[in-house]
């Protein structure tokens, strides 16, 4: 039996004896052969240079695609309006490297989870080259971490409900076989009947809170607007909680620096109002302060609540307005209620245009919360005329509201042959497209308009679900003055059209 002769492993090379442009090839090779990383080159400006396999697997874009344009295609829009792409590559040019983990955009659109490493690239001479980067999706764990939240918050939320419910049910119970056991004293009688009425209220109010936060989520909730004082909201909104306050003899002041009209719901600034006295009141102990002050800040109504109650906790704080969310360590000095108050209050306050701000130092040190509002002109009321094209009728009603609060006329149309007729009989000051029209499309209508002498100075602004860079540049070419993209979000509509903000 003969024995085959063992094979002499070969040569190993070090790589720092192979010429530059074999180590360069391997390099290179390596690179483009991971899928599990988008690896990619940027210039100094932020130009994408180079692509790998797993930067198109991760984001869509086959390298002929990208290569030449800028990275900021990959960021969601909210992070555009911050300047975030920028931010990362100051950042990365100043202290070498960056890190960072949020939400990016594939090439069809969808969003995926990202970490993302940016490294600083210099030459011998210090100069800077561009950049190194590096991506890995976690779409997956973040998926797991938000559901894992998701389920903790629900259990926290039912177990809270729970607790809330009971409150008002238990003396309703222990009232009611009272006024059974006590029939023969009326006093007794009219004690326990007033205790089930003022809790049955209390049931009815957590209820309602509910119901609020359900409709509002859902965009359910239509504003009556109109011409009002703050100070009328204000009244009513502490006339529905007084009792709450009287009940633990808190002092209330009411202070109107000025006298604001603003174009709001009545019913829901008041609610807004009720709410934050009403927080005020629950964590605040007997004997505590509460002060309303109604100001004028530049062309701004500003509401404030400030209170000497418990405080919030500073790892609450950033949560507050969260569904459902409470400073567990307050749930034993007052009525807990179900944290959604601050919640409605928001969402009321953003429906209207305005800011919500809560400020506390911490717990013992009391809160205060800010809300400002756009203030309406007092003087005659002479606004544009806005043309609001949409074939979504609920998106065109709300932003024809938005406009409308700004004390302009609005006109709607649904499609683009109707948006073009009542453009030339109106001849509108400013006209809001969606480019996903029936019929005509944004795009073409557009250009009609531009095509129309007597429509020459009309503003054309562009509001769409389509926002990358080659959507504005089709925008621009096709006559618009502006794109926005959808989720329209009323701090950039105002910021690029100034004139609707309401006053």
């Amino acid at each position: 039996m003969t024995q085959e002769a063992a094979r002499p492993d070969p040569p190993v090379q070090d790589p720092e004896q192979m010429p530059p442009h074999a180590r360069e090839e391997m390099f290179q090779l390596l690179v483009e052969r991971v899928r599990d990383y988008a690896i990619f080159m940027l210039d100094p400006a932020g130009i994408v240079m180079s692509w790998n396999r797993g930067a198109q697997r991760i984001k869509g874009y086959a390298a002929a695609e990208i290569v030449g344009h800028h990275f900021s295609r990959f960021y969601p829009e909210e992070a555009l309006r911050a300047g975030w792409p920028q931010t990362e590559l100051k950042l990365a040019a100043a202290e070498g490297r960056f890190e960072d983990e949020g939400w990016r955009v594939r090439k069809d659109g969808s969003r995926f989870w990202a970490n993302v490493v940016i490294t600083a690239l210099h030459d011998d001479s210090g100069h800077l080259r561009g950049f190194a980067k590096v991506t890995r999706d976690l779409t997956e764990r973040k998926r797991m971490e938000s559901l894992e939240t998701s389920n903790r918050q629900m259990t926290e939320f039912v177990a809270m409900l729970a607790h809330e419910l009971r409150n008002p049910l238990a003396p309703i119970l222990m009232a009611s076989s009272a006024a059974q056991l006590g029939t023969s004293d009326p006093e007794r009688t009219a004690r326990a009947l007033t205790i089930i009425e003022r809790q049955a209220r209390h049931l009815g109010r957590l209820v309602d809170d509910l119901l609020d936060v359900s409709r509002i989520s859902r965009g359910d909730v239509r504003l009556e607007l109109r011409r009002m004082r703050l100070a009328d909201a204000v009244a009513q909104g502490i006339e529905a909680v007084r009792p709450i306050a009287d009940q633990k003899q808190h002092t209330l002041t009411v202070e109107l620096k000025h006298d604001p009209v603003v174009r709001g719901d009545p019913v829901r600034l008041t609610q807004v109002v009720s709410n934050l006295v009403g927080n005020s009141a629950k964590y605040t102990p007997p004997d505590g302060r509460i002060d309303i002050a109604v100001d004028v800040r530049e062309n701004d109504a500003v509401l404030t609540v400030a209170d000497n109650g418990i405080g919030i906790d500073p790892e609450v704080l950033p949560r507050v307005f969260d569904s459902f969310t409470q400073d567990r360590r307050a749930l034993d000095r007052g009525p807990g209620g179900l944290g959604l108050g601050l919640t409605i209050a928001r969402r009321i306050v953003d429906l209207h245009g305005g800011t919500i701000v809560v400020e506390s130092a911490g717990p013992g040190c009391g809160t205060r919360v800010e809300v400002t509002l756009p203030m309406q002109s007092t003087a005659a009321e002479a606004g544009l005329t806005v043309l609001v094209v949409d074939d979504n009728v609920d998106a065109a009603q709300i932003l024809r509201e938005v406009v409308e609060m700004g004390g302009h006329r609005a006109v709607m149309a649904f499609d683009g042959e109707t948006a073009l007729a009542l453009a030339r009989a109106e001849k509108p000051d400013i006209a809001l497209l969606d480019l996903g029209l029936p019929g005509l499309s944004g795009y073409e209508l557009a250009r009609a308009f531009r095509g129309e002498p007597e429509l020459k100075g009309m503003q054309i602004v562009a509001i769409s679900g389509y926002a990358t860079q080659a959507d504005r540049e089709l925008s621009a070419e096709s006559g618009f003055d502006a794109h926005l993209a959808k989720p329209l979000a009323l701090d950039m509509l105002f910021k690029t059209l100034p004139a609707l903000k309401p006053r």
